[in-house]
């Protein structure tokens, strides 16, 4: 039990003990590929598809991390990343996002284009209030960080054309693909 005058000491012993930087990230996998997914205290930080072997993509999420250091595997937080996107299992999942006020917006409308449908880069830029901002739509759609979580292989050109994506156009095919299949499954 904590004395009253025990807490600044427990408070300094806490805050010595968990560093407030460290990452804790896991691999799982898809029916598309393996996946990483991060998270500090504060939520999910990164969701990706390997592109690299795991201690290379470790390393490169670590540099683009800067203070925050991946130190703590732990694979079921991908695993339930996974569960959410794949199984439409129901996670509270908390985002802990680095971006401008306009990369977050987009990336809000981007959360709410439904499982199994899409929408095109001028769509999202018109519901953001950005109608003639298509090009930073795609640059911020482009700069996600949380693939599937924040769906962005769900935004398509304007003609109709899938666009490009991070892990290439055959996966967004496939995971766009895939999400037509399963869609009835969720209603």
């Amino acid at each position: 039990m904590i004395q009253e005058n025990d807490v600044p000491t427990f408070f300094r012993n806490f805050a010595r003990m968990t560093d407030l930087h460290d990452i804790t990230y896991g691999f799982s996998e898809t029916p598309f590929g393996p996946i990483i997914a991060a998270r500090n205290v504060k939520g999910y930080t990164d969701v990706q598809f390997l592109t690299y072997n795991r201690a290379e993509t470790i390393h490169e999420l670590g540099t683009r991390w800067g203070v925050y250091t991946p130190t703590v595997q732990d694979d079921r937080v991908a695993e339930i990343v996974k569960e959410v996107f794949f199984d439409g299992a129901h996670h509270l999942i908390i985002f802990d996002l680095e971006g401008t006020d306009f990369q977050k917006a987009v990336w809000r409308e981007v959360r709410m284009i439904p499982f199994g449908e899409t929408a095109t880069y001028q769509e999202i830029a018109q519901r953001i209030g950005r109608p003639d901002a298509v090009r930073a739509v795609a640059n911020a759609i482009a700069a996600n960080p949380l693939a599937l979580l924040i769906p962005c292989h769900r935004v398509v050109r304007t003609d109709g054309s899938i666009g490009d994506y991070h892990w290439g156009k055959d996966l967004k095919r496939q995971l766009l693909e895939w999400e037509k299949r399963e869609a009835p499954n969720r209603q």
